[in-house]
């Protein structure tokens, strides 16, 4: 049976070639048209034929970009080397006892004991009454002195030994006093003794009302030539001597002398108690519990026909403490692993309650006070001190593995860690203002 055939069955020997795509010319004017041709075809028109050459071309833009590369990474090594500093964070040592203790405090130095110096400040102000009469009165002066001895040994003055101002004037102290004598520090240096005591004017008026920092010779020792006591015991008055008067003073009735007395009294402790913060000395400890304020009455004067200016002054003492001392002195007492001389400093100092034992302390004057007994009430945030220029100086220019050895002459340092530096850097920087020293109290963190 002879096998059918149909047009559809018969396929070429060879593919048909495609007719190229013709495009119409984007110019609607010209009947030319664009044929697309393959890159590599000869163009009979005479254009230009552009051969590229792959593997050059990809090896040159290598090397280009292997060349920013190369730069960019230098130039952050550069950099890095020109400004980059190495951060030290140190945990120090510390303890925060708590503490509800007595301590007792002196204001000459002891061995082993706490010591502290007296700020005084005084205001005065006045206020105008009424007057009812006049009475003639006559008052000596009062006040304290500060006896000292610049040589060793100590010295008893008697009851009523005089002091002579430089003016003449002459004042004796009311009870006999034991004067001690000047002691070395551990320097070898020679610190005076000093004790205080209370003296009055041998007369009475106002021309005794000598002002603060006065300075007394004895002239019975001059008189009895013993030239080296008269040499080495002075006296100089801490505060203003006060109540000095003679002559007429006006008659004001009690009930609005009183008012009139309390209303400047408390003007005046306001005023005062403004003044603390801005003139207690650096490096000093003053707190708020200790403030003692006495007031001193003066002399009134005559306000026209009927009237009296009524004149007050306030005294405010407070007992200061050398910040390192007082820090000291309560590591002591209250932490069992202080030993004696390590420097140490209290860093909440504000958060410290301080109250006199007695009560009336802070109504009296604290200057004749021979020791002042309070408590104090509070978690003291006692740091042990170190050297942070001194370390920066044991780590320049060092590996960083030294860091350790370093640290073992730091006994107020209990660890430290880098914290921050280039992560090629291997070394500590050889300029010691470039180690960055961070301070962290409290336990170091682990992760």
């Amino acid at each position: 049976m002879t096998q059918k055939w149909n047009l559809q069955d018969i396929r070429p020997a060879e593919p048909r070639r495609r007719r190229p795509e013709v495009v119409p010319s984007l110019e609607t004017n010209s009947p030319r048209i664009n044929e697309r041709k393959p890159v590599d075809e000869y163009d009979d028109g005479g254009g230009t034929i552009v051969i590229k050459n792959g593997k050059r071309e990809g090896r040159f833009n290598f090397i280009i970009l292997t060349s920013v590369v190369v730069l960019v990474i230098a130039s952050i090594f550069g950099i890095s080397l020109l400004v980059s500093k190495t951060t030290l964070t140190v945990y120090p040592e510390y303890n925060q006892p708590v503490v509800n203790a007595e301590f007792i405090a002196y204001p000459e130095k002891r061995d082993g004991e706490l010591s502290y110096e007296i700020m005084t400040l005084t205001e005065s102000g006045e206020r105008q009454v009424k007057a009812t009469g006049q009475e003639t009165v006559t008052e000596q002066a009062k006040g304290f002195i500060e006896i000292i001895k610049s040589t060793p040994g100590a010295e008893r003055l008697i009851k009523n030994t005089r002091f002579r101002s430089p003016d003449g004037k002459i004042f004796r102290i009311q009870e006999s006093v034991v004067v001690p004598g000047a002691v070395s520090d551990t320097g070898g240096n020679l610190v005076p003794g000093t004790i205080r005591a209370e003296v009055f004017a041998d007369a009475p008026g106002q021309d005794y009302n000598l002002a603060a920092g006065t300075r007394f010779d004895i002239p019975g020792f001059a008189e009895s030539n013993l030239t080296e006591l008269y040499n080495s015991i002075y006296a100089e008055s801490r505060e203003a001597f006060t109540g000095g008067f003679s002559g007429p003073r006006f008659i004001i009735d009690d009930n609005e002398l009183s008012t009139a007395v309390q209303s400047l009294q408390i003007e005046l402790r306001d005023k005062l108690l403004a003044r603390v913060s801005s003139e207690q000395p650096a490096e000093f400890v003053g707190f708020p519990g200790a403030v003692a304020i006495t007031y001193n009455s003066l002399p009134t004067l005559q306000f026209g026909d009927d009237l009296v200016t009524v004149r007050e002054q306030a005294v405010l003492q407070l007992p200061l403490f050398k910040e390192s001392d007082f820090a000291g002195y309560v590591a002591k007492e209250t932490i069992t692993t202080y030993q004696s001389g390590e420097s140490v400093r209290i860093t909440n100092l504000n958060d410290l309650t301080f109250s006199y034992k007695d009560a009336t302390t802070s109504a009296s004057n604290i200057a004749d006070a021979t020791a002042l007994a309070f408590t104090i009430l509070g978690k003291p945030q006692v740091v042990w001190n170190y050297d942070p220029e001194k370390l920066k100086s044991d780590l320049e220019a060092k590996p960083l593995t030294a860091i350790s050895v370093a640290l073992s002459a730091h006994t107020g340092i209990r660890s430290a860690e880098i914290t921050g530096k280039p992560f090629w850097r291997r070394s500590f920087p050889e300029n010691k203002d470039d180690i960055v020293i961070i301070e962290v109290i409290g336990e170091k963190k682990t992760e």
